[in-house]
């Protein structure tokens, strides 16, 4: 910051007043000196005295304002600041205290006192200038009152080393001319008395004065009130220095404004210094507005990594469609949207679902009247381009504005639905394809309502569009997952259901079947259950299991079933082991792949009460029979190698003769199988469930699965009772 220019000389271990009474205002007096009375104050001044009627003299204002030196001590006539003003004595530092608080400070802190008689001013040659002023440095002021007072020659210089300016200008005239100004004035700015007479003090001003420091001065001026300003000022020689400018208004007897007296003192050092701490403390701020900043982004990133982290986990945890689309909206309203619709299509490329959720259950019933308009029409434009050929996503911002809204008409048919969304008091939206692998099926739609008082909101962001894209594209691709799923799925289940007939009725027999998908998920494997009215007045019974637990495997046990069927039905083949030999050597023959246990039997009533039971298995285990009785036993097993391994082994048939009224149990290895045990124990415990069972086939199918269904392989069950 630019300074005054001046050097050093033995004055300057006079510390600058501007270190010792800083920027406050001053009170300000004007000593008539022939009658020693104080006979004006500014407004300041006025407050160290509230109480005294001027004319006064000078011992009885300073009764009234209470001036104590610094250690407390009434002053004496002789110390006294304004008996040596009324003795014509300058006084060029002296510290007091005043009894009353003020605008420079509370009761009894230290003032600085300057005071100059003005013998050459006009109209003023019999008064002398009293200035009072905070002191911040108490130390320093009393240095610079020893350094003035240690004798009679330094007094002169210790006033101008002080760099306070006095100035005295007409405030009768408009111009507000300066008609006396005091020697530290001419040092500070290099203009003599002569030279400033008769001139407004702005012939200090320059180019780089602030304007608005200019004009804060002028209106105080204007209003008759007292004014302090800092403002850059030049000397004569040109050189730039900060100017603390103390304008006071001096009144007449009769309440006429008659002058202003000028306070001035360069304060460049002190603005440098406030410029360096302002600047140090801006850059200070500005590091750590930085360093918010990034950690405010930092957040935003991990809040943004933790959401799509969320939404992967939370979305593949489940493989139904609508429960997926659910999920997304949890995820998003209300972080994204304060309400968010999903718009799915149907087969014509219009809105054919709306998945649907609103953070304020209160807008509940408005909310529903939009979503019923939504369903009831078609979409165009926009948003048709975004769901039927996967445009990129768009915010809309301003969302309810003419502009806005004249662009929105091209997007639906029915414009309820715009004065239905408008009536909700959306702000922006965020529209936002959700892409599977081979196009677009969802149209996410997030939307921020109008902010208020009660409910902050502000509108959507680039950076919120780019998270709601980034969890679109994941969002689209697991919705593909479910997707597929449940087309494989309804495959699998329309297959199955293809696969394992309606059971036919048979005179004197009831049965029962079940079919059930094993823990891993499959909806479709090979294990297979067939009851086939075979010629003569037999009944054949299969259950049987293809390896596998795929489509592929249903495939395989659907041709398996077609050789059985074929083989059943050979009147050459009289046994059951002879069936299951012809099954196998047609499985080489035709150059499949197919394994698998089977266990066929033949039922044949044998007279009233008894049936003989012929069977024959493939290495699948062994038959149960509850009799009559409800005793519980397991057929001799007829012991043979599961089909498709090699066709020329010879098979056997077992035959028993059952009475009427047993139950025969046929099933495959998912009902009695599991990890970590031996086969027997599973045996061990079908058989407990099925004696404590209920006698009615239907009922024992669901009390089997009931207890022993939670295995990871499919299970067929055939229950026959006889």
């Amino acid at each position: 910051m630019p300074g005054t220019g001046r050097g050093r000389d033995a004055s300057s271990d006079v510390p600058d007043v501007s270190a010792v009474t800083g920027d406050a205002p001053a009170a300000v007096l004007l000593v008539h000196l022939s009658d020693r009375s104080v006979v004006h104050v500014n407004p300041v001044a006025r407050q160290l005295a509230p109480q005294a009627q001027l004319p006064l003299s000078v011992d009885a204002w300073s009764d009234a304002a209470g001036l104590l030196d610094l250690d407390g001590a009434e002053l004496s006539d002789t110390e006294h600041p304004l008996s040596k003003v009324a003795r014509s004595e300058p006084v060029v530092g002296q510290a007091v205290s005043a009894a009353a608080g003020s605008d420079l400070g509370g009761r009894r802190e230290p003032l600085w006192v300057v005071a100059l008689p003005m013998a050459d001013a006009p109209m003023l040659d019999d008064h002398a200038l009293v200035v009072f002023l905070p002191l911040r440095d108490s130390r320093a002021a009393r240095a610079a009152m020893d350094a003035a007072t240690e004798q009679a020659a330094l007094r002169d210089r210790a006033v101008l080393a002080t760099g306070l300016s006095f100035t005295v200008a007409d405030a009768r005239d408009p111009e507000f001319p300066l008609v006396w100004v005091n020697p530290a004035f001419t040092a500070t700015t290099g203009y003599t008395l002569e030279e400033v007479v008769g001139r407004n003090c702005r012939f200090l001003q320059g180019p780089g004065t602030d304007p608005a420091a200019r004009q804060a001065l002028h209106d105080a001026l204007d209003a008759r009130e007292p004014v302090t300003v800092t403002l850059l000022n030049y000397r004569k020689d040109g050189l730039a220095f900060w100017n603390q400018v103390a304008m006071s208004p001096i009144f007449g007897a009769d309440g006429t404004l008659t002058h202003y007296v000028g306070i001035q003192t360069d304060v460049s050092g002190r603005v440098a210094a406030d410029r360096a701490r302002d600047e140090a403390l801006a850059a200070e701020r500005a590091a750590r507005a930085e360093a918010e900043e990034a950690r405010h982004r930092a957040e935003e990133h991990r809040a943004r990594l933790d959401l799509l982290a969320e939404a992967t986990h939370s979305l593949s945890g489940t493989l139904d469609v609508a429960e997926c689309r659910r999920r997304l909206l949890q995820l998003v309203v209300p972080q994204l949207a304060d309400w968010a619709v999903v718009l799915s299509p149907d087969d014509k490329g219009q809105i054919g679902q709306v998945t649907a959720l609103h953070a304020d259950p209160a807008d509940d019933e408005r909310f529903d009247a939009y979503l019923d308009a939504l369903r009831s029409t078609p979409l165009r434009g926009r948003l048709q381009d975004l769901l039927l050929d996967g445009a990129s996503a768009r915010r809309i911002g301003g969302y309810s504005s003419p502009a806005v809204r004249e662009v929105r008409r091209t997007w639906v048919e029915d414009e309820s639905v715009l004065d239905l969304s408008d009536e909700m008091g959306v702000a922006s939206v965020l529209v936002v394809p959700l892409p599977g692998r081979r196009r677009v099926d969802d149209l996410m739609v997030l939307v921020r309502t109008a902010s208020t008082p009660e409910h902050p909101a502000p509108e959507h962001t680039d950076d919120d569009l780019g998270i709601a894209v980034d969890l679109g594209r994941r969002a689209g691709l697991l919705l593909d997952n479910a997707r597929l799923y449940e087309e494989q799925h309804h495959i699998a289940t329309e297959l199955q259901r293809s696969l394992l007939p309606d059971l036919p009725e048979v005179p004197g027999l009831q049965v029962a079947a079940r079919y059930h998908a094993g823990q891993d998920g499959n909806d479709v494997g090979g294990d297979f259950y067939e009851l086939i009215d075979v010629p003569g007045d037999g009944i054949a019974v299969v259950i049987g299991d293809v390896a596998g637990h795929d489509v592929y495997a249903a495939a395989a046990m659907g041709h398996l079933k077609g050789l059985l069927r074929a083989c059943a039905w050979d009147r050459t083949l009289d046994t059951p082991a002879a069936v299951l030999t012809r099954v196998d050597e047609l499985i080489a023959a035709l150059g499949m792949t197919t394994m698998a246990t089977v266990s066929y039997v033949r039922l044949t009533p044998d007279g009233p009460d008894h049936w003989s039971v012929e069977h024959s298995s493939a290495g699948h285990p062994p038959l149960l029979v509850r009799c009559p009785d409800g005793s519980v036993r397991y057929l001799p097993e007829a012991r043979g190698i599961p089909l498709g391994v090699e066709p020329s082994l010879a098979r056997e048939t077992l035959r028993e003769r059952l009475p009427t009224g047993s139950l025969l149990l046929c099933y495959t290895d998912g009902l009695i199988e599991r990890r970590g045990e031996v086969l027997n124990e599973g045996l061990d415990r079908l058989a407990g469930v099925v004696a404590a069972g209920p006698h009615e086939p239907e009922a024992l199918c669901e009390h089997l699965l009931e207890e022993l269904g939670d295995s990871h392989d499919d299970i067929a069950l055939l229950a026959v009772r006889l």
